[in-house]
């Protein structure tokens, strides 16, 4: 939401553009926050398939 003044100084450090620019960085965040939890969930999916991939190998390995 841009609102339109001719005081160049209101316009950029008044309240609003304030307002404004807190809530567009807010918004930026919770993005940010969600695809880090997202990617770190498949971080942890493909370590788990990876672990379960060894498991087997490193029952036959003591074994031996």
């Amino acid at each position: 939401m841009r609102l339109a003044t001719l005081h160049l100084e209101t316009a950029r450090y008044g309240d609003v553009y304030r307002t404004e620019r807190l809530a567009r960085l807010r918004q930026q965040m919770i993005r940010h926050i969600k695809r880090t939890d997202a990617s770190a969930q498949k971080v942890e999916q493909a370590l788990a398939s990876l672990a379960e991939a060894n498991a087997p190998m490193d029952r036959l390995a003591r074994h031996r």
